[in-house]
């Protein structure tokens, strides 16, 4: 006993008196935690439970928008605004920063913008040419029309908001009124897509005609939006046409030569039974890639995720498997954060007068009419009853979350100041609410089902217009 009591002082309680005398003394030498936290582990906790309580209030949020007939993504909206200093720093300042400590913010914003790229990845799956060619040289008129009047009304707005709300870093008239326009040209293709099943019109003549000129819009404003962003990060014009040359290669690249071969590589790993997890990992590595090069070239990640997107093969099993992984990831969880960060830099308190709300209100007024005027005179100009026009038009206004992914993206660049990025906020809250509502009203044959059951036995749901608002298994 006595060698088991020596044996067991000299090889354990010596050694770890000894290693608490090191430790001790290293903590009384030890340098304080950077950026006031407790470290990592505390960085980490603080993380955890910011995400934990906005995903939490996101989905029921999203639930309750649902009741009232809405899309989740208005729930899921208001959430970000909920807990941004709009809402939450007015009525409880202290509780929103401990909530959301200045040292976790580069964290939440970085899986917010990784949500954002995956998001355009999977926004890029959803839009098969067979959709966009769906309605054919009509489809591509109306589709073109409902960008072109709002483009021009926003560049005419934009040179007014130009002198009155100043950019927060000038990057000069021109992309600034261009930018403008563009974010009174999107259409949200997946928030449309998510409302017209939910009203049983999907795949009425109509709900595939809106469908069709939804992305066929979607897609020009977003090469509209390549040229805008090369522009504003170019140091000189002959930089921004560079950049814009370059991206249209890349995408010329990846739809003609990478596209073919990709779909070869996926029918020959159904034929040999690869592994599910190579096959998904050599995927992603794909997007991240396309991501990463758009970003090199000059303009923004978000459109290398979209073009792997557009390149991906539609009858491949893998991909649809790999879409239908992510979107739960994507849209239950880091979109969620990219709405709080939205709400994060919404201050609605910094509309301070009747002059600025009065802005507000003219720039959502005019975005509304331009929607309703480009897409619905187009529409009577090739054939469409009256009523019928007047349903596209309100489809084409649906703004949704892709809108607030430009608008995020004129944040960045420093074109919005803070006053202009919230009125635009609430253009797109408001524009995208009232597309349900006037569509029942609108049209006769919107039947929508009981949105608690999550079960429309007439539409087959597109795949991300049903995870953006409500998930397969019903929720």
């Amino acid at each position: 006993m006595k060698r088991l009591f020596g044996g067991y002082l000299v090889t354990v309680a010596l050694p770890l008196a000894a290693t608490v005398f090191m430790l001790t003394r290293l903590a009384g030498t030890a340098q304080p935690s950077p950026a006031g936290h407790g470290g990592p582990s505390q960085l980490l906790y603080r993380l955890l439970l910011a995400t934990a309580v906005v995903v939490a209030l996101a989905a029921a949020a999203g639930a309750l928008a649902r009741r009232f007939g809405q899309p989740r993504v208005i729930g899921e909206m208001a959430t970000g605004l909920v807990l941004g200093p709009s809402v939450l720093g007015l009525i409880a300042p202290r509780e929103q920063q401990w909530l959301f400590p200045p040292y976790i913010m580069p964290h939440l914003e970085t899986l917010a913008q990784f949500g954002v790229v995956f998001f355009m990845f999977l926004v890029g799956a959803e839009l098969a040419p067979r959709t966009l060619l769906a309605s054919g040289a009509r489809g591509l008129v109306i589709g073109h029309a409902s960008i072109a009047l709002p483009l021009l009304a926003g560049i005419g707005t934009g040179w007014w908001l130009y002198t009155t709300f100043p950019p927060a870093r000038d990057p000069g008239v021109l992309p600034f009124v261009l930018f403008i326009g563009v974010c009174f040209a999107i259409t949200a293709f997946p928030v449309l897509a998510r409302i017209l099943t939910d009203l049983r019109m999907v795949r009425t003549p109509l709900g595939t005609t809106g469908i069709a000129t939804a992305g066929i819009g979607d897609v020009t404003a977003w090469c509209l939006l390549v040229a805008v962003v090369a522009i504003v990060r170019g140091t000189s014009p002959l930089s921004a046409l560079t950049a814009v040359a370059l991206v249209t290669v890349f995408a010329g690249f990846m739809l003609g030569a990478v596209r073919p071969v990709l779909a070869r590589i996926l029918e020959r790993s159904e034929a040999r039974a690869w592994p599910r997890f190579t096959v998904f990992a050599g995927l992603i590595t794909l997007v991240l890639v396309a991501a990463v090069t758009t970003e090199q070239i000059g303009v923004h990640p978000i459109f290398g995720a979209f073009v792997a997107g557009l390149a991906m093969p539609r009858d491949s099993r893998a991909v649809t498997e790999l879409t239908s992984k992510l979107e739960g990831v994507t849209l239950w969880f880091m979109l969620p954060i990219f709405f709080v960060a939205v709400g994060l830099s919404t201050k609605l308190d910094s509309l301070d007068s009747a002059r600025q709300w009065l802005a507000c209100a003219l720039i959502t007024a005019i975005a509304i009419a331009a929607k309703l005027l480009g897409t619905g005179s187009a529409a009577l100009a090739t054939g469409s009853p009256p009523r019928e026009a007047l349903a596209l038009g309100v489809m084409m206004n649906c703004r949704g979350l892709t809108e607030l992914v430009v608008l995020s993206l004129g944040l960045q660049l420093g074109i919005l100041s803070t006053q202009l990025f919230a009125m635009f906020v609430i253009m797109a809250l408001l524009t995208t609410a009232m597309t349900g509502p006037l569509l029942r009203l609108t049209t006769p044959e919107a039947t929508p089902h009981d949105p608690g059951t999550g079960h429309d036995p007439g539409a087959r749901r597109p795949r991300i217009g049903s995870h953006l608002h409500h998930s397969r298994s019903g929720g």
